[in-house]
């Protein structure tokens, strides 16, 4: 099995933020998410983590700015970032659920416990 690449400037990218100082970080990922509206980077907000969709050259300072203005706010950030950077052919986010959808039958999405929601 052989995969010629073809150079696709589009990749997905799974990122996290986590300042060590602080235990609600809601402002602080709603300050991301405005860096990254700026960037006009294509994102999936998650409870534990962002999903992110562009191109290098967009995606990474955008990531970059993310991670420098938190540390301005903080002592002490983690950032961790997965990139699934796919050679055969170009993937989208929403592909990605998509697809899985398609095998579930279902929107992939369970409602919370309403007693166990609160605002963080």
């Amino acid at each position: 099995f052989k995969i010629t690449r073809r150079m696709t400037s589009i990749m997905l990218v799974k990122l996290a933020f986590y300042p060590t100082d602080e235990m609600n970080m809601s402002k602080d990922v709603a300050a991301m998410m405005q860096i990254l509206d700026e960037a006009n980077v294509a994102y999936r907000l998650g409870p534990l983590a962002t999903a992110v969709e562009g191109e290098w050259d967009k995606v990474m300072p955008a990531i970059r700015r993310c991670h420098e203005a938190l540390r301005k706010e903080h002592g002490r950030v983690i950032t961790t970032i997965t990139i699934d950077d796919r050679a055969d052919r170009p993937h989208h986010l929403d592909e990605m659920v998509a697809a899985v959808e398609r095998h579930l039958g279902h929107a992939a999405k369970k409602e919370a416990h309403k007693e166990l929601v609160k605002d963080f």
